[in-house]
């Protein structure tokens, strides 16, 4: 009875998030409530809330949050993008191969939600003076955002939950799904400019007609600049060595935020615009569903099933490639992480199951979810913001006409990279 309930409201909760207008952090954050009330979690107290509620990765995230804000108040992204739109000396197809690659390596350093809302009105300004229609470099931007972020610990929020779950540091990441993520990048930007911009060539501009795109003006703060750059590339180091300094990277990032502000001057209330809450209510909502779907057996029963098939470990990692990825397309990619955490978490116990089966869930996961509106938090944040210019609504199919192909492309090779990777 209980597990049916359970099962239930986590269905009305993933149907209400794809198909109603409601904000997914209120729907995830309100079935997590109702299932407490219901008493899923025996004896649930704030004190048990740490067992329920993966405090590394909200820290992670409000840490990142924060410096990235401090970043962006200096005018850093506002620089390089300017620098990246003169590189191009008015050649439109090659600006946006340069904005695509940049969307991508800010995703992999950043999180690459905060990096579709930093470069969206980049894309939206270049459309405009080009007389294009947004639409089709939004779509790519989006599904540059999610390979970019797929190549570290903190470029994507599926990425963070594994990481926190299993262990695995950012060098980790950046050694095991960097490769893959970084090459899938290129591809993309090239499929890009050859199947969808190349007809992109009877307009064109130049900077030099652009007075207000100067990049000495780009900058807010040199003090706040320097500052905010040296305590970044610090906390990245810190990533790097968190295992050696025997510190989780949640305190890293919350020591770098911390230090951010103050070296800045700034107090918290400067910056809280920049803190993503709708984002860290979802999570908080996303780990009391799947702590109850745990609590109830459900990790159990789907661990007993998938057991059957683990025996043979290229063929499990495969298919829990595809898995992930056809779920992170429907349902999130976050949501179906939270989900497979605790299933992983049994198998790997039981079964012996090697360390790079988290590879294969980050790969499904980070590039499945660019197939749908729904499939990621980039995704539907810069859609949102594309509409929002356009004045116009973006129909889910003609989002998943653009991205099937692409997403079906890199999954394959994210396949075969799996593949060779356990062979190997």
């Amino acid at each position: 009875m209980l597990i049916g309930f359970v099962v239930a409201v986590f269905v009305a909760a993933y149907l209400l998030i794809i198909f109603s207008k409601f904000r997914r952090s209120v729907i995830a954050f309100s079935a997590g409530l109702i299932l407490a009330f219901a008493k899923v979690f025996s004896d649930f107290s704030f004190e048990r809330v740490g067992e329920l509620i993966d405090f590394n990765t909200i820290g992670l995230l409000i840490g990142m949050m924060i410096i990235v804000g401090v970043l962006r108040s200096s005018g850093f992204f506002h620089y390089a993008s300017v620098r990246v739109i003169r590189f191009s000396r008015g050649r439109i197809r090659l600006l946006i191969a340069l904005i695509l690659l940049t969307i991508g390596l800010f995703s992999a350093l950043l999180d690459n939600v905060t990096t579709i809302i930093l470069f969206a009105p980049i894309l939206f300004f270049i459309a405009d003076i080009t007389r294009k229609s947004p639409v089709q470099m939004t779509f790519a931007a989006i599904i540059a955002a999610n390979i970019g972020g797929a190549a570290t610990l903190i470029g994507d929020p599926p990425n963070i939950l594994i990481g926190s779950a299993s262990g695995l540091g950012f060098i980790d990441f950046l050694l095991a799904v960097g490769p893959i993520a970084m090459l899938m990048l290129l591809f993309i930007v090239i499929f890009m400019d050859l199947r969808v911009f190349r007809h992109f060539t009877d307009k064109s501009f130049r900077s030099s007609d652009i007075p207000s795109m100067d990049p000495s003006k780009a900058i807010l703060s040199k003090k706040e600049l320097k500052v905010s750059l040296a305590v970044f590339i610090i906390v990245l180091v810190g990533f790097a060595f968190h295992g050696v300094l025997g510190y989780e990277p949640s305190l890293i990032a919350l020591a770098g935020a911390a230090a951010a502000l103050f070296l800045t001057g700034k107090g918290f209330s400067d910056i809280a615009s920049d803190v993503e809450w709708d984002t860290l209510l979802f999570f908080v909502g996303l780990f009391l569903l799947s702590s109850a779907l745990h609590v109830v057996g459900v990790s159990d029963v789907l661990s007993s099933a998938l057991s059957a098939v683990a025996v043979h470990q290229t063929l499990f990692f495969i298919l829990l490639l595809w898995i992930t990825a056809v779920l992170s397309a429907f349902i999130g990619a976050v949501p179906t992480v939270a989900v497979l955490i605790p299933i992983m978490r049994t198998l790997t116990a039981s079964h012996g199951i090697p360390i790079d089966i988290w590879w294969a869930i980050s790969i499904g996961a980070c590039f499945g979810g660019s197939a749908t509106i729904t499939g990621s938090a980039a995704n539907m944040v810069g859609i949102g913001l594309m509409e929002k210019h356009m004045g116009t609504s973006v129909t889910y199919y003609q989002y998943l006409k653009f991205s099937l192909l692409p997403t079906l492309l890199v999954l394959l090779m994210g396949t075969l990279y799996i593949s060779l990777r356990f062979a190997l």
